[in-house]
């Protein structure tokens, strides 16, 4: 699967900019750089973690962070849960 992920970062370095974050990206990740202007808004959906497959609604929205939702995190793991 190729994951898109869209960041309103000032920097062509994004990559670098989410590892200040402490957010590791795969390798093969596409990020694309967009700024947002008064005319012009994004929605960030959070990259669907691995083995959530079949998964409600409830249980995924568990998952979600802040950070997953404005593009600078990324979603929990399945193990993570609860927490």
């Amino acid at each position: 699967m190729h994951a898109v992920l869209l960041l309103s970062v000032g920097n062509a370095r994004a990559a670098a900019g989410l590892a200040d974050f402490g957010v590791k990206l795969p390798n093969d990740t596409e990020i694309r750089v967009w700024d947002s202007t008064a005319e012009t808004r994004f929605i960030v959906l959070p990259m669907r973690p691995a083995g959530t497959e079949g998964w409600s609604e409830e249980r995924l929205a568990d998952l979600v962070t802040r950070d997953s939702m404005i593009g600078t995190g990324l979603a929990k793991q399945p193990a993570e849960a609860g927490r």
